[in-house]
């Protein structure tokens, strides 16, 4: 069976004072199969804004780092 590279990301918002937007974006670190990862903040955003771009980036981050794409026919 082929190995599928796959990744998951949290985003939490919320709002602090009078109704400042924040967000923390998380996700687990790469660890040998079996171990417990530990979760690492991608990034962190006052904006809706900044959020999407944080997205963006996360997601071709983990499309590079899964290589070309290959063919599954």
């Amino acid at each position: 069976m082929a190995d599928h590279p796959s990744a998951a990301l949290l985003v939490r918002v919320w709002l602090e004072g009078a109704g400042q937007f924040r967000a923390r974006l998380l996700t687990q670190a790469d660890t040998p199969a079996g171990t417990s990862a530990p979760e690492v903040t991608v990034a962190v955003a006052a904006s809706p804004e900044e959020v999407l771009d944080a997205v963006r980036d996360w997601l071709d981050d983990v499309v590079r780092r899964a290589g070309p794409p290959h063919d599954v026919g």
